[in-house]
């Protein structure tokens, strides 16, 4: 038989004062309006729906499938030292693209609800597949371009200094 743990810190008359952290992400710095949308839709959700509740915004700018963004580093830090609630994002792949199974057991390890305002739609498995095969493809193109572009900066000021000497 499992006991909640709300009801063992009733018992001990422990006051649940961990935190609601409301989490945001974008993948790069050209959608940092999308990014305040985010905060702000989240944040006047915490007002209405866990007022009182002290919150805590994180956000990142980089991919999901990145697990070195500093502040998901933050947040699962904070899960692990027992701090953290409840953890509100937008929708599901803000916090990562693959691997949301792994953070929800975490999440339910420490007993931390994770609330997602806009759940996607039921997909079949067909579908899941097809958005995860897109999802790579866009996160690697998106780093081979990078890294064109990346040398063709070097290049040309490679070539301007060289111009530029006497």
């Amino acid at each position: 038989m499992r006991i909640p743990r709300t009801e063992v810190e009733r018992l001990v008359g422990k006051v649940d004062g961990r935190l609601l952290v409301l989490y945001g992400r974008v993948s790069g710095h050209g959608q940092k309006a999308d990014l305040d949308i985010q905060i702000q839709r989240l944040q006047a959700w915490a007002a209405t729906e866990r007022c009182g509740v002290e919150t805590l915004v994180l956000s990142d700018i980089g991919s999901g499938l990145k697990a070195s963004r500093r502040q998901l580093q933050r947040l699962l830090k904070l899960v692990c030292e027992d701090k953290v609630g409840e953890v509100a994002i937008t929708y599901e792949d803000r916090l990562t693209r693959f691997g949301q199974e792994y953070l929800e057991t975490l999440f339910a390890c420490f007993g931390v609800t994770l609330t997602v305002l806009e759940p996607g739609e039921e997909k079949t498995p067909e579908q899941e597949l097809t958005d995860d095969l897109l999802a790579l493809i866009t996160s690697f193109s998106g780093r081979l371009y990078g890294m064109r572009s990346h040398k063709q900066k070097e290049l040309l000021q490679c070539a301007q200094a060289v111009l530029t000497s006497p």
